[in-house]
């Protein structure tokens, strides 16, 4: 029985020491993980790249030049809905896509403001009445946008009152080519066939609708005539005339436009 004992000890020493070898590898290959884990988590901080896709030159210089600037952390460490929201910051960007590309870096992809119209002299509009600056500032110098104007806190108002006037007046081939809201809430509209009409802020929409129905219908043999159109009258308006071309066998005339209480 005895020597039974002494043979199975020796297996049972060589057992246990092969186990705390085995837990001692376990533990080192832990701890060395986990200190190459966070050297690389908190690594140098994460190349930001900005995605040419949307942007022009200037937009894109103007991006990289900001985020050059920027703090942002390593690849895994950076925060990126603050990196959204520092971006956000420019008037002109009206969305954002930031994702952890690996072995690229943090990618940032922009959709900038499409203009619909200038704003005063400094400043761009979009569809959503949202008003910012161009990076370009030979944006501001585009034909083909109309020209807005009015405090850039009723900017939404402003586009709103436009993309309506648009609707209403469309059946008469009438767009508006610019505007202006005055700070006494006049509104002051020249559309594309270079009528003007004036309208103040009491029923301004059931003014401005009601006259588009009146130059389809009761008015339209009149509308090449009319020069301008006051609606801040309760009961009526008052329409400004072309003044006539005198014909080459006519005497010269007065070429004043006149006048029309309705």
């Amino acid at each position: 029985m005895a020597a039974s004992v002494n043979k199975t000890s020796p297996n049972l020493s060589k057992f246990l020491t092969a186990r705390v070898w085995v837990a001692i590898a376990v533990v080192l290959f832990v701890t060395l993980f986990l200190l190459v884990a966070n050297r690389v988590y908190h690594s140098q901080p994460a190349k930001v790249v900005v995605n040419p896709k949307n942007l022009d030159a200037a937009e894109y210089q103007k991006l990289n030049d900001m985020l050059a600037e920027e703090q942002v952390g390593s690849f895994f460490t950076v925060k990126l809905p603050q990196l959204k929201n520092q971006v956000l910051q420019q008037d002109w960007v009206s969305q954002v896509d930031i994702e952890r590309r690996w072995g690229e870096g943090v990618v940032i992809t922009v959709l900038p403001r499409e203009p619909v119209a200038r704003f005063g002299s400094e400043h761009l509009i979009d569809v959503e009445g949202q008003v910012f600056r161009p990076v370009n500032e030979a944006d501001l110098q585009q034909n083909n946008l109309i020209m807005l104007q009015g405090d850039a806190d009723q900017s939404i108002l402003i586009m709103q009152q436009m993309q309506q006037i648009n609707q209403w007046f469309a059946p008469l081939k009438m767009q508006v080519a610019d505007m202006v809201l005055t700070p006494r809430m006049t509104w002051i509209i020249r559309f594309t066939n270079n009528q003007r009409v004036i309208v103040d802020n009491e029923m301004t929409s059931q003014k401005l609708m009601n006259l588009s129905q009146l130059l389809q219908h009761q008015l339209s043999d009149k509308r090449e005539k009319i020069s301008a159109i006051d609606l801040r009258y309760k009961n009526g308006f008052v329409i400004d005339w072309k003044a006539e071309q005198p014909s080459n066998n006519s005497p010269n005339t007065n070429s004043d436009a006149n006048s029309t209480d309705i």
